[in-house]
């Protein structure tokens, strides 16, 4: 049964479908009103990137707070489809040190198929840190609005005549899980950072990701 938290008439049917696509992970949405002053159902289209009762608790939550309406989650119907596109690995789009008056810092960019991330940290005496961490800070969208990644450590090193950047990253959930990535130097120091980040964590994220183990090509949720 919906319930109200004043009888007040919401807004038309596209302002409320707009204002759910706001919510992370939403894809899609439509809204089934029974009257000017109730919603029927709630049917969305979600990214597998989130888990759906997180999903559904920010559907509640938002229609309290935009427009004063208390629906039941019952009435929240969700699937979760993998977006058109989405890649198996996360991709280094760009790794940009960028100089402010205020402040340098190390700006990064990683892909995951039509999803793009960005990270940002500002830079000391170690731009090989910067990146790693700008790039932690980048993956840690994915877990959205958790941060279950953190670096633990950076090391540039030699072997022969080549340069080598190793990072030691952590993966927090029901148990801390150890990761060390390295990667050649090619164009910078700052740059090889970020691909060892890549290293060390693209082989895990599969599983790390929720709903990764749900259906591949559909997994569904009702509240």
């Amino acid at each position: 049964m919906v319930k109200r938290t004043a009888v007040v008439s919401l807004p038309d049917t596209a302002t409320i479908e707009e204002t759910l696509l706001t919510i992370p992970g939403v894809r899609e949405a439509r809204i089934m009103r029974t009257s000017e002053t109730d919603i029927g159902e709630v049917h969305i289209i979600a990214s597998p990137r989130r888990a759906p009762k997180k999903i559904v608790r920010d559907i509640e939550t938002l229609l309290v707070v935009r427009f004063a309406y208390r629906i039941d989650y019952r009435r929240v119907s969700l699937v979760q489809i993998p977006d058109s596109g989405t890649a198996d690995r996360v991709t280094l789009g760009r790794v940009e040190q960028i100089q402010q008056p205020d402040c340098t810092y190390m700006e990064v960019d990683l892909v995951n198929g039509l999803q793009r991330f960005t990270g940002r940290c500002a830079v000391g005496d170690d731009p090989a840190e910067a990146a790693s961490r700008a790039t932690i800070m980048a993956l840690n969208g994915l877990f959205a609005p958790q941060s279950p990644l953190e670096l633990a450590g950076v090391q540039c090193t030699t072997f022969g005549a080549r340069q080598v950047v190793t990072t030691y990253v952590t993966y927090q959930d029901i148990a801390l899980e150890h990761v060390l990535g390295t990667t050649f130097v090619r164009s910078s120091v700052a740059e090889a950072a970020a691909r060892s980040v890549l290293a060390a964590t693209n082989r895990r994220l599969a599983g790390w990701l929720p709903d990764q183990h749900s259906t591949p090509a559909l997994s569904m949720a009702r509240g």
